[in-house]
């Protein structure tokens, strides 16, 4: 139990380093269909980028159910961390839609775009708008999750509270960003952005958990 503990913690800890970078590196697309091409298309790494952005979001979802595998045996918080995990993990399936679409179709759409074919903008400004909302929603569902996540640390007497206020400062800021900021815009993605926090802090608990005898 202990091997696979720390496996997954690693495996947290890889896949908020890739998402997060794969973030940091991604420009923010304004404008129009003819213009976000146009940025798409000019950018070697995009697809790679992309792909290194989706292992992350994999890598993730596997890994933050190091909070239930290092949880103690019938601990009473237990169904409370099945349903905010499972939560989170719909959520970042649904928010990894728009990632796919920028992986795949959209950089095919944007080669296309700067080998002539200007058409093609109409049919990426029909398209990328279902990821967009996708990840809305997503985000939306990562928060909610957090939220219980958070009561679950809370109400848990081995857990270290402050990774409870980590999971409810991205609970928050998720909700925030879904209700107010157009999908387009970065803020709208806080929910997971924001949970890197309480991810990095799992990671290290379990880590730093004394191996069983």
């Amino acid at each position: 139990m202990q091997t696979l503990t720390r496996t997954l913690a690693i495996a947290l800890l890889l896949g908020t380093l890739l998402l997060g970078g794969g973030a940091a590196m991604h420009p923010i697309l304004s404008g129009g269909g003819t213009m976000e091409l146009g940025m798409i298309g000019g950018m070697a790494i995009w697809r790679t980028m992309h792909l290194c952005m989706l292992a992350g979001t994999g890598l993730i979802v596997v890994g933050i159910w190091v909070r239930l595998v290092g949880a103690p045996p019938g601990a009473p918080t237990t169904p409370a961390v099945i349903a905010a995990l499972t939560i989170i993990t719909v959520g970042m399936a649904l928010d990894s839609i728009n990632t796919t679409f920028m992986a795949g179709p959209a950089w095919r759409m944007a080669s296309a775009f700067t080998a002539g074919d200007a058409s093609i903008a109409r049919q990426f400004e029909l398209l990328h708008p279902v990821g967009l909302m996708s990840a809305r929603f997503g985000n939306y569902l990562v928060a909610l999750g957090a939220m219980v996540l958070g009561a679950a640390g809370w109400m848990s007497a081995e857990r270290p509270r402050w990774l409870a206020v980590l999971a409810w400062i991205a609970a928050a800021g998720g909700l925030v960003g879904v209700i107010f900021f157009d999908e387009a815009s970065p803020e709208m993605l806080g929910a997971v952005a924001l949970l890197c926090g309480w991810q990095v802090g799992a990671a290290i608990v379990a880590l730093r958990a004394p191996r069983s005898a």
